[in-house]
């Protein structure tokens, strides 16, 4: 099953990224893993040029002591780190690779501090850029779920592509731990008529339109290990539309604590899940979401057919 044994959690103080510490340090209890808290400061001058600066300094790393004092658990290892750089995100994604990180949580809304970090700055940075899987705490996630953090009912898209395989891996993993509800969603974006154009007047729209949702949902079933349902409850569905909107609308329907989804590409053109809809579902969900990149570990999953 899926690892995770360390977490980088960057904040920058606000209430957001004290949302994504909590969830960061539950996610840790899950998986007996350590948290690595960084905040990234602005580049400041030498305090030799600036006395002010080493009084910035000062203060900041006692910010950063309180933030992880507010959250810490004395079963968790919690690390603290300030660096100084006007290139967040960069820094953010170098201390994820030399820390060899199994996850980033982080806020999707800030303050300068981060470089306000609204999906276009630094989260959309560590999405293009991260090799490793994000979890975001959206800034419309209701104050109710915020505080009790829970990640009991999961939805997951799932393409049958490598990077939604390896999202679903995860969403079994959090799932199992949390002795949750996990949807397994796939959406079929293209009217299998399309796909198949009628070949004479027999031809029933219906009939290929169900036969097609009995493929896919046999496809996805055979993704989900029979010892996964010991220990969570999985349910698969299918539907047709566009794939973002879908997956919104299930995740609202079930009252999702968390959507997982995973991304193919890592250039701006190529971010994808089900195409181009990862950002749509980053930006609009009221739940946290896990954005798994393609090529994560991924043992116990069965190739669909």
């Amino acid at each position: 099953m899926i690892e995770i044994n360390r977490i980088l959690c960057p904040i920058d103080f606000s209430d957001y990224s004290d949302h994504a510490l909590k969830y960061a340090v539950k996610m840790a209890v899950w998986f007996d893993a350590s948290v690595h808290v960084l905040h990234v400061m602005p580049q400041m001058l030498p305090s030799t040029v600036s006395p002010l600066s080493e009084a910035s300094r000062e203060l900041t790393l006692k910010s950063l002591s309180h933030a992880v004092d507010r959250r810490g658990r004395p079963d968790v290892i919690i690390e603290q780190e300030l660096i100084e750089s006007d290139e967040p995100a960069a820094r953010i994604l170098d201390r994820a690779e030399a820390l060899d990180v199994d996850l980033i949580v982080t806020g999707s809304h800030g303050r300068a501090g981060m470089q306000r970090m609204l999906f276009g700055s630094v989260v959309e940075s560590l999405l293009h850029r991260s090799h490793r899987p994000v979890l975001i705490i959206p800034k419309d996630v209701p104050a109710e779920r915020l505080d009790r953090a829970a990640l009991d009912t999961i939805v997951c898209g799932v393409d049958f592509g490598a990077a939604s395989i390896a999202a679903l891996a995860y969403a079994l993993a959090i799932a199992e731990e949390a002795d949750g509800r996990l949807t397994v969603l796939n959406v079929i974006e293209k009217p299998p008529e399309i796909e198949h154009p009628p070949t004479g007047p027999e031809y029933d729209v219906a009939v290929v339109r169900a036969e097609a949702e009995a493929a896919q949902l046999t496809k996805l079933h055979a993704l989900v290990p029979n010892e996964a349902r010991d220990y969570c409850t999985v349910e698969t569905a299918v539907m047709e539309g566009g794939a973002s909107r879908q997956l919104l609308r299930t995740a609202a329907s079930v009252d999702a604590d968390l959507i997982v989804l995973g991304v193919h590409g890592r250039s701006r053109l190529d971010l994808a899940f089900f195409g181009s809809n990862s950002k749509d579902i980053v930006t609009h969900a009221h739940c946290p979401v896990l954005v798994v990149p393609a090529g994560r570990r991924r043992s116990g999953l069965r190739a669909a057919s």
